[in-house]
């Protein structure tokens, strides 16, 4: 679970006023966040798409906290989402400054690492799900998968131990990850059916998973991404995800 920020950014504005001379905004932001706040560690410092703030603004993302974001001068802090009004329509400036990043570092997974349930025909959209096997919500989601694929939908599913990659939960994802028929086992498993364990010779991707998950700010499953880098939130039905992913 990843933690909030609020007690030190008292201590965090004050020590990014007190260097806002000493170099770049990306630098100085890190260094005082290290100084700060020793354990939260920094994945991402990003430019954000933003006028009327003293040095532009800056969404920075962890791997163990929640993101925020930091005016270039080091003055001002915000944790939270950056939101801006586009016509009618409330548009997440935060999620858009990660989406790049996160589609680069999901396209790096490998194909073989995942289990995937093909779109029938060509694949109009990807769609990326962090699950769990457990989860009331990842069970539910799963019934819709059949219908994402005849909507053109690939469905690619990466493991994300809820309890962390030391947790009881591992060794079922790692019995559908190491199976001959993943689909089958991952589907069996969502109906709460016992596997065999996974081969002592099988590595199984848990763990790394699991870290990409905590990197791209999944807090909880089932944590959906569309190829593009965009979070999509948690449980959504075949039919809302069609209308968010502009399907025919």
């Amino acid at each position: 679970m990843k933690k909030s920020l609020t007690r030190s950014l008292v201590l965090l504005s004050a020590l990014l006023v007190s260097l806002a001379h000493a170099g770049p905004a990306e630098d100085l932001i890190r260094a005082r966040l290290k100084t700060a706040v020793p354990d939260a560690e920094v994945t991402t410092i990003t430019p954000m798409p933003a006028n009327g703030f003293p040095g532009g603004l800056y969404l920075v993302g962890f791997r163990n906290y929640d993101p925020l974001i930091a005016t270039g001068d080091g003055r001002y802090l915000i944790q939270g989402d950056l939101l801006e009004i586009r016509d009618t329509n409330l548009v997440s400036v935060s999620d858009q400054a990660l989406a790049g990043g996160r589609s680069q570092a999901l396209a790096k997974v490998k194909l073989d690492d995942m289990v995937i349930f093909p779109a029938k025909g060509k694949p109009q959209k990807i769609l990326y799900v962090f699950t769990d096997v457990d989860c009331g919500y990842c069970r539910k989601f799963h019934t819709q998968v059949p219908e994402l694929n005849q909507r053109g939908v690939e469905v690619r599913y990466l493991a994300f131990p809820r309890g962390g990659p030391a947790s009881p939960v591992v060794a079922k994802l790692a019995s559908v990850w190491c199976a001959k028929d993943r689909q089958q086992a991952l589907t069996d498993a969502k109906k709460g059916g016992a596997l065999p364990a996974a081969p002592a010779t099988c590595k199984a991707p848990i763990k790394s998973e699991y870290e990409l998950g905590e990197a791209l700010g999944v807090r909880g499953t089932p944590a959906l991404f569309s190829q593009d880098g965009m979070q999509l939130g948690g449980y959504v039905s075949a039919a809302e995800l069609a209308k968010t992913l502009q399907l025919r």
